[in-house]
């Protein structure tokens, strides 16, 4: 009887790769503010984690600032079409 093992969660299950700073993202994916009190806000499309740091970054000079419990993020599509939020903190800050 063959075993079957477990695989271990990584956090980029939803993806086909591991999603890194510079992995294209297919053109299919959005910078999005998320508020705390509810609700989202699509910012930009993004292509990479830096173009999204870049543009967050733009952004919340604009804007100054945001309200502390609001979180940037990258809606990316998954392997499965859905879309699925990038494992990555989305801070802001030009790298």
């Amino acid at each position: 009887m063959a075993t079957r093992t477990k695989q271990a969660w990584k956090p980029w299950h939803g993806f086909a790769i591991e999603i890194g700073p510079d992995t294209d993202l297919g053109g299919d994916s959005f910078l999005v503010v998320e508020y705390q009190a509810g609700g989202y806000e699509p910012i930009a499309g993004v292509s990479t984690i830096n173009e999204a740091q870049e543009i967050a970054a733009d952004w919340l000079h604009r804007r100054h600032g945001m309200m502390p419990n609001d979180v940037l993020k990258v809606w990316a599509r998954g392997v499965e079409g859905r879309f699925l939020v990038v494992p990555i903190v989305i801070d802001g800050v030009r790298r």
